[in-house]
């Protein structure tokens, strides 16, 4: 269900790209232009098999003419969630049966791209994109040692769609709707990674309220 209403979002965004502007002149343009750098920081909602988990996410990486992001990305499960936690058993220093909670991690760092396709005086549509490698674990303390279980390499694709709509320059909210496809080769881990992700928030560009108060500095 979930894959049908973002395919259907996806393809929507792509008519409505196609209808706005010639796509790939407008990207040559951008990158003519000089970059500044930028900075996003977000947690999103997803699943793992069918329990809620949020990633917090953080991108670092060049703005070309406010419409072309392209970054690196960092991405993990945060916090780890007591749903997965899992019992590990084990012999302790007596040799007796003993056991150790362990707690699923997954992290991944990935090439990140954004397209700004769609832009008016209040609207503002986007297709970000994440491609990532990363690693998923049972980690658990014994004897006060550190160790993992079920260590394994993961691939991510992350495409997404992103809407905004500002009420005034420097306020406005957010979706951001997307899905998680994971390529993992350790099915020990018993959890499910792929999901839809969604983000809905308040957004304050800090920007235009940098920019008006330099403008009424100017002006005293």
């Amino acid at each position: 269900m979930y894959k049908r209403i973002f395919i259907l979002a996806l393809l929507l965004s792509f008519y409505i790209c196609v209808k706005a502007q010639p796509t790939l002149d407008t990207i040559k343009d951008c990158f003519k232009q000089k970059p500044r750098l930028f900075a996003e920081f977000n947690t999103r909602n997803s699943f793992i098999s069918n329990s809620q988990a949020k990633i917090f996410g953080a991108v670092l990486g060049l703005n070309y003419g406010h419409r072309v992001h392209v970054g690196l990305g960092y991405n993990q499960l945060y916090p780890p969630a007591k749903n997965f936690d899992k019992e590990i058993y084990l012999k302790n220093n007596n040799n007796l049966n003993d056991s150790a909670t362990a707690s699923l991690r997954m992290f991944y760092i990935s090439a990140y791209v954004e397209y700004i396709f769609y832009q008016t005086k209040h609207w503002e549509l986007s297709m970000p994109l994440q491609i990532g490698i990363g690693k998923t674990s049972y980690n658990y303390e014994v004897f006060g040692q550190k160790k993992k279980q079920n260590e394994n390499l993961n691939f991510i694709y992350e495409p997404a769609i992103l809407v905004e709509y500002k009420f005034v320059k420097w306020l406005g909210v957010g979706a951001d709707i997307g899905f998680r496809f994971m390529v993992t080769g350790n099915h020990r881990l018993n959890q499910k990674f792929n999901s839809p992700t969604y983000v809905f928030n308040i957004i304050i560009y800090y920007n235009e309220i940098y920019k008006a108060f330099i403008k009424l500095v100017q002006k005293h």
